[in-house]
Formats: C-alpha cells, structure tokens, sequence
C-alpha cells in the first residue's frame, strides 16, 4: 500500500468533520448529551471512519460516490444518536450541509485538474486534499455562526415534519447531482467548454442551496410570526374571558354585601325589640341559604383572587379536589400586569380542570402552588390528574378541543418567553405536570424604575 496516497486519501476525507461543526450549529438547544461529550462521541467516531474509509479508497479506487456516500451515512448515524431534534429535522439539517461540502470537494477536484490534467477523482493529488481542507475550513468559519443563530431558530420551533422533509428533498437532488458529477478522469473538463460549465453549476448549486435556506427562513420566520400572533389573539381572548368571570364574581359578592346590609338591619330591629326566638329563626333560616361556595384568601391581588375562587368553584362542581398555595412577588419584580399573571394561572387551570373533569376512573385533583426562590426566581408548579392519555403531536401536547387544540398552553409558553422565562410540560402516568421559571428583575432595577 501507497502511504503517501493513503495520507492524500485519508486527507481528502478531512470534509466529515467540518461536516459534523456545522450540522451541530443548528442544535445548540437540541444536544442530548453536554457539548464536551458529544463532541468527545463524533471525535470517535471519526477517528474510526477517516482511516477505514481512506483504506477502501486507497485499496479499491471507487468512483466518489461510492466512498463518499457510505462515509457519510455511517457519520449521519452517529451524528442522530447525538442530538434530540427529529429525524426530518437531523436529516435535512445534514443534507443541506452535505450539499456545501459536496460542492468544495467538486471545487477541489477541479483545482486538482489544473495541476494534474491526466489525474482523475477516483487517484487525486496532494493538491486536492489541500484544497479540500482550506475550502471546507474557510466554509465552517463563514456559515458556523450563522447557522447558530437562524438555523437554530427554525430546530427550536418548526415542528411540522413535512416542511422539513420537502426540504430535504430539495438538499437530497443536488447533493446526488454533485456526486455524481465528480470528474471521473479530469481530462474530460478539457473538451469544449465543460470546464466552465462544471464550474458554473457548481456555484450555482452552492447559490441555489444557500438561497433554498435563506426562503426557508424567511418563510418559516413568517409562519411563526403568524402563529405567534394568533397565540397572542387567543391569548387577549383569553384574558377578557377572565375578566369576564372576574367581573361576574365580584358583582356577585357585591349583590351578597347589599343584601347582608338589610340582614344586618332586620337583626338590628329584632334585637331592640329584644325578640330572641325570632332572632334565632331568622338566623337559622339566613344560615340554610347562605351558598356552599366559600370565598378564600389566597393573595392580595384581588383579580388573582377572585379568579383562584372561581376555578376553586368549577373544579368543586366536577368532584375535583383543589390545592392551592399562593405566594407572590411584588408585581414590580416580576416585571408583568396583573393580566398577565392572571392568564398564565387562568389558563393552567382551565386546562387542569378540562383534563382531570375527563377522567372516568381515580381521583381527580389539581395541585397549584407558587412560590419566590431565593429572592431571585418565581415557579409556578402545578399538577393534576388525567386519563393518563395525553394528546401529542410531534412532542407537543394539544387539547382534545378540535378548534383550540393546544392554545392554552402556547399561551402560557408565549407569555413567560416574553419575560425571558421557562415553561414546561410533561406528564408521567395520569398526571399532568407545569413547571414554570421567570427570572425576577433585581431590585435594584426596579428602584431605579421606579424613580425615574
């Protein structure tokens, strides 16, 4: 065996860890192990393929495609085991950054003939492996930052598969093409005119494929903005409906107030009359009609309040047991309206007591609590009892309302990203859990907002 052509070979294949940089760019926030230790898992794997790969290469002599390809399938593999993102999102993300590779090996190929006319792809000279090296480099430092930031977006929260499996269709054309357009013998680049064309198609394929990301983005940056604005929609909606009850509830306790004025009169009269037997009865009577609903404390937001009662209420009419356990920041701290607090809350309980109201067998129960940590974070924890049968699309969870399938919870999520908070849901077995995080301003922050 050569070892000089087997280094040249084994160079020549350097393009699988830029490869891997660049496809993990996109999955900053999808990694399913630490930074270090995927990268301690690719640099293994890498260090397995390179040399087995440049050994077929050296000894067989295939045509690109049929070294390249394999190479690449077997990294893709151990790039997937790695990162939690989709199949559809892993593997259009890794074609489109193929397709970039593909097109510096096929430019390195061509400068390989400038210098070795009599050469070929299947037998290339030290002049390619270099090449492929400083072009595959020089594309991971102009596209590492800027798939970090845009692609990432599109990973974190594009979640329709088949946008991301046209794609990848598109990516999975020119990536064949260009494999298949690797220059057998490079003498055949000297007739006519085909050197020009093959270096025109390949910068159109490069154009064409960094112009196929950019209207991705732009197109998917687009949906979500609509999407996050019909949240937004249904989030105000959500917020009057709240209001609504809250007004509903306090006229109500407005019209018991006026009422308990004449029974604080009718007792003022029958006690001067100094009539105790009918003191008695009339109390007996007012006690047999008070309403069963009782009306708690639990913060001193009166909009919060009114609305916690009222849910309380609602759970109590579908034989629901209620645990609620309110502490507060100063509103100032938390940086939101009472509206706003109101909707997050409103909505994790009207989706609690719609799910556990479901429930056919066990008990139901819904636990709130809310609490100040350290004086630095706010959580909002909740959970509550379902059928155990949770409604998911593509990890997310969606209600079993045909028409507003899953708001709530975006609403929720939406609010608390505003606040530079966290919100998750999961369950496990039939209960149903929210944890929400949101960073409280320093109290600093907040003085100096408030003098000014």
């Amino acid at each position: 065996m050569d070892i000089q052509e087997y280094f040249i070979n084994l160079l020549s294949l350097w393009f699988v860890i830029p490869t891997g940089i660049l496809a993990l760019a996109p999955m900053k926030h999808k990694l399913k192990y630490g930074l270090r230790s995927v990268l301690l898992r690719l640099l293994c794997v890498t260090l397995v393929l390179l040399p087995l790969g440049a050994l077929y290469r050296t000894l067989v002599h295939p045509r690109p495609l049929f070294y390249i390809a394999p190479v690449m399938i077997l990294f893709f593999f151990a790039y997937k085991s790695c990162v939690t993102a989709t199949y559809a999102q892993a593997t259009a993300v890794y074609a489109f950054v193929c397709v970039i590779m593909s097109v510096f090996i096929n430019l390195s190929f061509a400068t390989d003939a400038l210098f070795h006319r009599d050469g070929g792809s299947s037998d290339p000279s030290l002049v390619f492996g270099l090449t492929n090296l400083g072009l595959t480099l020089l594309g991971t430092i102009l596209l590492f930052h800027l798939l970090s930031k845009y692609a990432s977006l599109l990973i974190d929260h594009m979640q329709e598969i088949g946008i991301w499996w046209t794609t990848l269709s598109i990516s999975g054309i020119f990536l064949l093409v260009n494999l298949y357009m690797a220059p057998n013998k490079y003498e055949t680049l000297y007739v006519n005119n085909v050197f020009r064309v093959y270096l025109i198609l390949q910068f159109m394929i490069l154009f064409l494929e960094i112009l196929l990301g950019i209207i991705f983005y732009n197109i998917v940056n687009s949906l979500l903005t609509l999407a996050d604005l019909r949240v937004r929609s249904s989030m105000l909606e959500m917020q009057e409906q709240t209001f609504e009850k809250q007004q509903r509830y306090m006229e109500e306790n407005a019209r018991i107030r006026h009422d308990f004025k004449h029974t604080i009169r009718s007792l003022h009269m029958l006690a001067e009359e100094g009539n105790l037997p009918e003191i008695k009865e009339y109390l007996d009577e007012y006690i047999a009609n008070l309403p069963e609903n009782e009306v708690r404390i639990y913060c001193k937001i009166t909009a919060l309040n009114a609305m916690l009662n009222y849910y309380r209420n609602q759970a109590t009419a579908n034989h629901i047991e209620t645990d609620f356990r309110i502490e507060l920041p100063t509103m100032e701290r938390l940086g939101m309206g009472n509206p706003e607090l109101c909707s997050i809350i409103g909505n994790i309980l009207e989706n609690a007591i719609r799910a556990a109201s479901a429930q056919t067998e066990g008990d139901r129960y819904i636990r709130l609590t809310t609490r100040v940590e350290r004086n630095r974070q706010f959580y909002i924890v909740a959970v509550n009892s379902f059928d155990g049968k949770p409604h998911q699309v593509n990890g997310l969870y969606f209600s079993t309302r045909k028409k507003k399938g899953g708001i709530g919870l975006r609403s929720i999520a939406t609010t608390v990203a505003l606040h530079d908070g966290i919100a998750d849901f999961h369950h496990e077995g039939t209960e149903f859990f929210t944890d929400i995080m949101i960073p409280l301003l320093p109290e600093d922050q907040v003085a100096e907002t408030v003098a000014k």
